[in-house]
């Protein structure tokens, strides 16, 4: 599964969830990362949904750590002028609590 592009069932659940930052949560290193480079969950989530609108790439990835085994997916919008790193996971998918779980946005080093 590493290096693989996400389906398009993938990519709709991604979307959809996306498209309501209720549905998206937030790690504390994102949260800080949002907090320095000036960003909210909702810009976030509004590049997630205009990234898979135009058709860009969703690379899917398995998680170490905390979530090990867990599929992934990775982004790399650009936002005013500085490409970032998206990643993040789907939880509960299809159950009352379901979310996107945003696990990393930071500049592209």
């Amino acid at each position: 599964m590493a290096g693989n592009s996400a389906d398009s069932n993938e990519r709709a659940e991604i979307r959809r969830l996306a498209s309501d930052p209720t549905e998206v949560r937030v790690t504390k290193s994102v949260e800080y990362s949002l907090l320095t480079h000036h960003l909210s969950k909702e810009d976030v989530c509004d590049e997630i949904v205009a990234w898979i609108d135009t058709g860009n790439r969703v690379k899917k990835v398995v998680l170490r750590g905390r979530h090990v085994g867990q599929a992934a997916f990775e982004m790399k919008p650009r936002i005013n002028n500085v490409l970032f790193y998206f990643k993040l996971t789907l939880c509960e998918l299809g159950e009352p609590g379901e979310y996107a779980l945003l696990i990393s946005v930071h500049p592209d080093y």
